[in-house]
């Protein structure tokens, strides 16, 4: 018989068999068809009502067989939705094993069509999907599974928000690495806010089930979820362990400082109580413990802003007889000479605290006016960033008293200045004095004292 099939030049007789009034003969056709449909496909597409018809003939007991003969003359024609649905009708005919082009191309077509009717409304609505397709899809994730294809299993189930079959694959295959897919290339290319925090949340459960959880991957999780408490209760039972959780502790304190939201850490600070533990080691005065302390340090950014800041200054290889040569061969009464200077200045020293130029050449700094006198007194906020301890003092002299304006290009630079020294780490003090300065001065000089 395959003998036949390979010597066929034409499939007009086979086609012809479908318009005899015996069901056995229909079936032999159809048999046949299927066999040479990939070589004599242009033909038979002609004939692709008759084998419609029978398809939908509910008496015909090879029903399965005319529709995976239609769906691969639709394959071949570039018609993928109706290869794909006349596919569905084949049911088990349509082989998932078979590595052929057809069935590759089809079942990719059934995939993409399936995460799109997911898609909608995040993989609420599923009434409008067919059973069959998502059986096909199901039958797919099953043969990737007995392969132990987890990576298909997993971008299929995060593209569909088929969260059931994400939590199965996870605990089916090597869990710690299929985390690290997930988190490092698939949370963060989900379109829907809601389907990637339901992701979130799966990976920070499935996180917190192993004997020894990965502290720090669950804290960048429940950063993202906003969930300060079980953060701050994490921080809290590290704190309370040997000296290698507290350490711990303090690194996913200062990976909190440096990726989560400041409202976040805030949170987070906020719900850090002190140790009911009598056995704690150091108690500070207030009754606290000193590790508990210490993470609500690096939280609210202090202890990143000291390491910082005393890392510029012992780092600090600025040329300071390239500063002076440069401010002594550039006329500083003109005032773009003075601002490159200023600027020069300022962003050699940025973050350093080294303020030893201005000081040295008040002289030439008393020569600065209008905008320059702005930026001359600005400036100090690029060289002290972060230095928000002595944020206050450094301008004080710079700040306008009370409600009267004396010097309002120096003192709308002094408030430029603030703001930048205490830039990502405001407090309530800075904001609030900043916010009251902006309703408080008015006149001819509040453009300037508001820039």
């Amino acid at each position: 018989m395959a003998g036949q099939v390979e010597t066929l030049t034409s499939a007009s007789g086979l086609i012809s068999l479908l318009d005899e009034e015996e069901r056995e003969l229909q079936y032999y056709g159809l048999t046949q068809l299927e066999a040479v449909a990939d070589r004599f496909w242009t033909e038979i597409s002609d004939s692709i009502t008759k084998i419609e018809v029978l398809y939908e003939d509910e008496s015909f007991e090879h029903r399965k067989l005319a529709a995976l003969v239609a769906s691969k003359i639709y394959f071949h024609l570039g018609e993928f939705d109706d290869a794909l649905n006349f596919a569905l009708g084949a049911d088990d005919l349509f082989r998932l094993e078979d590595t052929s082009a057809y069935v590759q191309t089809v079942v990719n077509h059934a995939i993409d069509k399936y995460i799109e009717l997911r898609s909608k409304d995040d993989g609420e609505a599923t009434a409008d999907i067919d059973s069959r397709l998502e059986s096909v899809v199901e039958r797919m994730v099953e043969r990737c599974f007995e392969t132990k294809d987890y990576g298909q299993v997993v971008g299929i189930s995060i593209e569909a928000r088929r969260l059931d079959i994400l939590e199965r694959a996870l605990a089916s295959g090597d869990t710690r690495s299929l985390l690290a897919y997930v988190q490092r290339d698939c949370i963060d290319l989900i379109s829907s806010i809601r389907v990637q925090s339901q992701v979130q949340e799966l990976v920070v459960k499935v996180l917190m089930q192993f004997e020894e959880p990965d502290y720090e991957t669950i804290c960048v999780g429940l950063s993202k979820l906003n969930n300060p408490a079980t953060t701050s209760g994490i921080l809290r039972h590290l704190a309370q362990g040997d000296e290698d959780k507290v350490l711990s502790a303090y690194q996913i304190a200062f990976d909190l400082n440096a990726n989560a939201t400041q409202e976040f850490t805030k949170a987070v600070v906020a719900e850090l109580t002190p140790s009911e533990d009598p056995e704690a080691e150091a108690i500070v005065a207030g009754g606290e413990p000193v590790a508990i302390s210490k993470i609500k340090s690096i939280l609210s950014g202090n202890e990143t802003l000291k390491l910082h800041l005393e890392f510029l200054f012992r780092n600090n290889k600025t040329d300071m007889l390239i500063l002076n040569h440069t401010c002594k061969l550039m006329d500083s009464r003109l005032s773009l000479a003075h601002s490159a200077v200023t600027f020069a200045n300022a962003f050699m020293h940025a973050g350093t605290t080294v303020d030893n130029f201005l000081r040295d050449n008040l002289e030439w700094l008393s020569r600065a006016s209008n905008w320059s006198k702005f930026s001359a007194t600005a400036a100090l906020g690029v060289i002290h960033h972060g230095h928000v301890n002595h944020g206050f003092n450094l301008l004080q002299p710079y700040l306008p008293e009370g409600l009267s304006s004396v010097s309002p290009y120096s003192e709308g630079g002094a408030f430029f200045a603030l703001g930048l020294i205490h830039a990502c780490h405001g407090t309530d003090k800075v904001i609030s004095y900043l916010r009251d300065a902006l309703v408080l001065f008015s006149g001819p000089t509040a453009e300037i004292l508001q820039h």
